[in-house]
C-alpha cells in the first residue's frame, strides 16, 4: 500500500508497512519557526479502499504513536478479504473518521457491519423490504397493491430508520438493534481545533486532562476553540442527539451521565428510547433528558406480559392470575393500560414517562 506523507510542504511516497523507529529523529527535531512541532500530513492513500483517501487525507501525524497506528491500519487492510474490504470502505464513510486510530476501531468492529450487495438505491431497498416482508413481518402489502407502491419512497423512509450507506458494492449498515460500545478510552470524543492547532479530547476527562487540552490548544477557554467533530462510543447516539452548538462543558456533563448508564444496558436503551420519542432539538435538551433519565421507565414489548406485570403490582398473585386466565384478554388489557400510561414504542424498546406521561396515542404492533 502506498501512503504519501508531507512534511514542511514536501511530499514523499512511503510504502507501508514500514519501520516506524527510523522516524524518531524527525519527531525529536525542534519546532519550526512558526512554532509548529514536527509532524507529517497524510497527503494521499493508494490502496484497495478508496474511502481511506477520502477520510484520512490531510490528517496530521504528530508522533511515533500515530505512525504506529497508521502502520497497524495498513497491515490490517492487507489481511482483509475482498468482501471485508467492501464493508470496511462503506463503514469508513458511515462513521466519523478523523485519525488512523478511528479507522482501526472500525477494523476491530467489522463483524458488526453487514453488506447487502443487491441493494444500491432507495428503490432497491424498498423492493427488498417489501419482498421479504412475509418473512420479517415488518410490512404487510396485499399482492394486488404492489404494482402501485412507491418503492423508492419506502426505501428512503426506512433508510433513515435502518441507517447505513449505499456504495458501489451495495448497502453497508450496522447489524440491526445492536447497541455496540466502541473500544475507545472515553464515552464521548471531541475534536477541538483552533486556526493553528487541534486536540482529540475524550470525555469524561479529569481536571488535569482538561488543563492539558487547553495548554496544547494554547487557549484559556474552550470558547476560543471550535468543535469540529463529536463522536459517541454508542453509535446510535450520533443520530439521536443534535450535534450543533455543543460545548465542552455540556459534553463533559453528558459523558458523566452516560458513564453511569454504561454499566446497565437497560438504562442506555431507556435513554435511546427517550431520545427517539422526545426528539430533542438541541444538545442541551438531550443533556437534560440524560440528567432526568429516572423519569422514564422501560415496559415489556408484549402487551399481555405488561398487563400481567401491572396486575401483580396491584397485588394479584398466581392464584388470581390463574383464575383470570380463561376469562381475560390480557393483550387488550395491556394495550389499554399502555395507552392510559402514555407508553411509546421505539426500535430500542417501549417506554413511558412517569411524572408527566406522554400524550395518549393509538398503540398497535411495534413500529419497526
Amino acid at each position: 500500500m502506498e501512503v504519501y506523507l508531507s512534511r514542511n510542504h514536501q511530499t514523499c511516497l512511503h510504502l507501508f508497512p514500514l519501520s516506524v523507529g527510523r522516524f524518531q529523529d524527525v519527531f525529536d527535531q525542534p519546532n519550526s519557526p512558526d512554532g509548529q512541532p514536527p509532524h507529517f500530513v497524510i497527503s494521499r492513500f493508494v490502496s484497495p479502499v478508496e474511502a481511506l483517501d477520502r477520510n484520512l487525507k490531510d490528517v496530521v501525524i504528530r508522533d511515533l504513536s500515530g505512525l504506529s497506528q497508521l502502520k497497524a491500519l495498513v497491515e490490517a487492510v492487507e489481511r482483509m478479504s475482498g468482501r471485508d474490504l467492501q464493508i470496511f470502505s462503506g463503514a469508513l464513510d458511515m462513521e466519523s473518521i478523523s485519525s488512523p486510530a478511528d479507522a482501526l476501531r472500525i477494523v476491530k468492529e467489522l463483524s458488526q457491519y453487514e453488506l447487502f450487495p443487491q441493494i444500491k438505491t432507495d428503490e432497491d431497498l424498498g423492493r427488498f423490504l417489501v419482498d421479504t416482508s412475509p418473512v420479517t413481518g415488518k410490512f404487510s402489502f396485499p399482492e394486488e397493491v404492489k404494482a402501485y407502491l412507491d418503492y423508492a419512497k419506502i426505501g428512503a423512509e426506512q433508510r433513515n430508520v435502518l441507517g447505513g450507506i449505499y456504495t458501489s458494492h451495495g448497502l453497508v449498515k450496522r447489524q440491526e438493534n445492536a447497541l455496540v460500545q466502541e473500544e475507545m478510552p472515553g464515552i464521548i470524543a471531541l475534536t477541538l481545533a483552533t486556526a493553528e492547532r487541534w486536540y482529540y479530547l475524550t470525555l469524561p476527562a479529569s481536571e488535569e486532562e482538561i488543563k492539558r487540552a487547553k495548554r496544547d490548544l494554547d487557549v484559556e477557554d474552550f470558547a476560543q476553540a471550535g468543535i469540529t467533530a463529536v463522536k459517541f462510543t454508542t453509535p446510535q447516539l450520533n443520530s439521536l442527539i443534535p450535534l450543533d452548538n455543543v460545548t465542552v462543558e455540556e459534553a463533559q456533563a453528558l459523558a458523566d451521565c452516560l458513564q453511569g448508564m454504561a454499566e446497565e444496558e437497560d438504562t442506555l436503551l431507556t435513554y435511546c428510547s427517550a431520545l427517539a420519542v422526545e426528539e430533542p432539538a438541541t444538545f442541551t435538551e438531550a443533556l437534560s433528558i440524560a440528567m432526568n433519565i429516572c423519569e422514564y421507565k422501560r415496559v415489556p414489548e408484549d402487551f399481555a406480559e405488561y398487563a400481567e406485570l401491572n396486575l401483580r403490582l396491584a397485588g394479584a398473585g398466581d392464584e388470581i392470575l390463574g383464575m383470570l386466565a380463561g376469562f381475560t384478554d390480557f393483550r387488550k388489557l395491556g394495550e389499554a393500560i399502555a395507552k392510559q400510561e402514555g407508553v411509546r414504542q421505539t426500535i430500542y424498546g417501549s417506554i413511558c414517562r412517569l411524572d408527566d406521561p406522554f400524550p395518549a396515542e393509538d398503540i398497535g404492533q411495534t413500529m419497526y
